[in-house]
């Protein structure tokens, strides 16, 4: 009697495709413990850069000009070896600072890159400093004199006329050269919008002149500064 031959419905692999996959699974294990690895590392600190520290960074993209305020900036920890040099640890080290070049959002904030603006600091809000050639300016003028100051217009018909009453002086430059080759003065001023805008315009076709105003009694005398000096605020 014939026994009957057993078909199987298994093929066997041939030897490269073993190797294929004998490869392929190795890949995956070397994959699967590089990953674990760099999570293991962004999870904690490198010892070898040192403990955290604090650092002030920016919450936006900052402009050049832009006073900083608290919702500009946050803290976040660093490696100490990554920290930028005279990097801010604190927001409150940088709130009122000014940025002198653009900062993008995330970026470390440093001393190097921000200043102080003390003129902005000596005004009112809504107030503006101006600064102007003047022509003439009262001996022995200092900075917080109060002033008016006087515009005079040639023509067939000079005249002059007033384009800024009860200003404050905030600073005196050296004695310069105007257009025309006549000298005067740059006086800067703390002004409001109408007058800005009247002694910018007199300032570029006529002649200007400052008057002092008598000294107010609830004002702090200054002394007389050097010419170039900016007042320190009060």
């Amino acid at each position: 009697m014939q026994i009957p031959r057993r078909f199987s419905l298994r093929r066997k692999l041939p030897l490269s495709s073993k190797v294929f996959l004998s490869i392929a699974a190795a890949c995956a294990i070397v994959s699967f413990l590089l990953v674990r690895g760099d999570a293991a590392r962004a999870g904690g600190a490198d010892p070898a850069s040192g403990p955290a520290v604090p650092v002030v960074v920016a919450t936006r993209d900052l402009q050049p000009g832009t006073a900083l305020t608290s919702d500009d900036l946050r803290v976040m920890q660093f490696p100490a070896a990554f920290a930028p040099p005279a990097a801010l640890t604190s927001p409150d080290d940088a709130s009122g600072l000014i940025v002198g070049a653009a900062v993008a959002q995330g970026e470390p904030l440093s001393s190097a890159r921000l200043g102080r603006s003390f003129l902005a600091e000596s005004v009112a809000a809504g107030r503006l400093i101006v600064s102007a050639t003047f022509g003439s300016i009262p001996d022995g003028l200092t900075i917080w004199d109060r002033v008016d100051a006087f515009a005079t217009f040639g023509g067939a018909r000079p005249y002059t006329t007033l384009v800024g009453e009860d200003l404050r002086v905030l600073r005196i430059e050296a004695t310069a050269n105007t257009f025309g080759g006549d000298k005067g003065t740059v006086v800067t001023l703390d002004v409001d919008a109408e007058a800005a805008r009247q002694i910018l315009q007199a300032d570029a076709t006529g002649t200007l002149a400052l008057v002092a105003r008598g000294a107010d009694p609830a004002a702090t005398p200054s002394p007389s500064p050097s010419p170039g000096a900016t007042p320190t605020p009060g």
